[in-house]
C-alpha cells in the first residue's frame, strides 16, 4: 500500500522544561532527551519521498537541549534536503549564540506568549525572561512568530496582547491555538473560555490591530485572518486544517516512539509504532473523518470552513461550540459585514 509521504515532522528533543504553566500539555513527568540517533532516523523517513517537508523541534523546551538543535540543522542542511526548520520555545533561555545558531542554520523562531506580562505570568511564568528574548531577537534582527493559546484566562485581554507585540518590529506573524484539554489542562476545566469571552476578545483583538497597523505600520499577520480570508475569497471545497488531517505528519518522542502529531505524544493510544517500525496504517488513518462541527448554516463560511485542529476535537470532545469555530465565525462576520456587537457568537 502506497502512504502519503511525511510532509511535517515534529521532534519532541526533550520532555524537560524550565516553566510549570498553568494548562501544561505534557502527560509525564520523566526528563527524557532524544538522542542523534532517533532523530537522524526520523528525519531519513521524513526525507525518503523526495518532497519538500517541515521539521519543527519543540518539546518541552527545546532550548534545553542546544546540541540536539544545532545537530538536526547541520544534519538537514549539509544533506541539502528540501526542508524548512523551525523551532517553538517559551523564549526563556535566549542568548546571542543561540540565535546565531539558528540563523546559521536557517531556523524559523516561534515564541509561546498569552499575553502581556502579568497574563504571562500567570499562565507561563517568567515573562521578564521571555520579553527580554523577545528584545534580544529584535536587536539582532531575527524575525519571529508568536503563538497564544487562548483561554478563559486572556480571551479578553487580546487587545493588551496586540499592544504588548506592538513595540516590537521583528515580529512577523501571530496565531491562536484555542485551550486543548489534555495533560495538565484536564484539571483546569476554569481554563476553558467561554464563547462569549472568545467572540468579545476577537473582535477586539481585530478592531485593535487594525487601528495599530494604520497609526504604526505592525509589520506582522494574522495567521487566522489570513486563513478566512482565503476561504471567503476561494468560495471552494474546505481544505484540511493541517498535515495531520491527509496523514502527512510525524511527531516523534525522544524515545523513538511516533505520533500522528505533537499534541498527542504521550497518549499511548495513539502510538503508532516507533521510528525503526512505524505503524504506518495507524499514523495515516487515525484522524480520517474528523471534522469541525458548528452551527454552519448561519455561518459565512459554510462549505468553505478552514476546519479545525483534530487533536483538539479529539481530546475537546462534546465542548460547544469549538473556540476555533467562535473565531472564524467572529472573522468572517466582520469581513462580509454580517456582523454586529451585539450579536450572539
Amino acid at each position: 500500500m502506497n502512504y502519503p509521504p511525511v510532509r511535517y515532522l515534529v521532534l519532541w528533543l526533550t520532555t524537560a522544561c524550565n516553566l510549570s504553566c498553568l494548562y501544561c500539555y505534557r502527560r509525564e513527568d520523566d526528563h527524557a532527551v532524544m538522542s542523534k540517533e532517533v532523530a537522524r532516523t526520523a528525519l531519513f523517513l521524513a526525507a525518503q519521498s523526495g518532497l519538500p517537508f517541515h521539521v519543527q523541534l519543540a518539546g518541552g523546551e527545546p532550548t534545553l537541549e542546544p546540541g540536539m538543535i544545532e545537530f538536526v540543522g547541520r544534519t538537514v542542511r549539509e544533506a541539502r534536503w528540501p526542508a524548512t526548520l523551525a523551532v517553538q520555545t517559551n523564549g526563556t533561555l535566549w542568548e546571542r549564540d543561540m540565535i546565531e545558531l539558528c540563523r546559521q542554520h536557517n531556523i524559523a523562531i516561534g515564541v509561546s506568549l498569552d499575553g502581556p506580562p502579568d497574563v504571562q505570568d500567570a499562565l507561563r511564568g517568567m515573562s521578564g525572561a521571555t520579553f527580554r528574548s523577545l528584545s534580544l531577537f529584535e536587536k539582532e534582527r531575527m524575525p519571529v512568530r508568536v503563538t497564544t493559546v487562548l483561554s478563559s484566562a486572556n480571551a479578553r485581554r487580546l487587545r493588551d496582547l496586540v499592544f504588548a507585540l506592538s513595540g516590537f518590529d521583528n515580529i512577523r506573524g501571530i496565531g491562536f491555538d484555542p485551550l486543548v484539554m489534555s495533560g495538565g489542562a484536564q484539571k483546569k476545566p476554569e481554563l476553558l473560555p467561554s464563547p462569549e469571552a472568545v467572540h468579545a476578545g476577537i473582535q477586539d483583538f481585530m478592531e485593535v490591530l487594525e487601528q495599530m497597523k494604520s497609526c504604526h505600520n505592525i509589520p506582522f499577520e494574522w495567521r487566522e485572518m489570513q486563513v478566512v480570508r482565503r476561504a471567503i475569497s476561494e468560495k471552494g471545497t474546505a481544505r484540511p486544517y493541517c498535515h495531520a488531517c491527509r496523514g502527512e505528519s510525524m511527531a516523534v518522542h525522544p524515545n523513538g516512539q511516533v505520533y500522528p502529531c505533537g499534541q498527542t505524544i504521550g497518549d499511548h493510544e495513539m502510538a503508532a509504532g516507533t521510528v525503526d517500525a512505524v505503524d504506518w496504517t495507524k499514523l495515516h488513518t487515525c484522524y480520517e473523518g474528523f471534522k469541525l462541527n458548528g452551527n454552519c448554516s448561519s455561518c459565512p463560511l459554510e462549505n468553505h470552513c478552514p476546519g479545525e485542529c483534530p487533536s483538539r476535537l479529539r481530546y475537546n470532545n462534546g465542548i460547544v461550540p469549538p473556540a476555533m469555530c467562535t473565531i472564524y465565525r467572529t472573522i468572517a462576520e466582520n469581513i462580509t459585514g454580517k456582523y454586529s456587537r451585539r450579536s450572539n457568537p
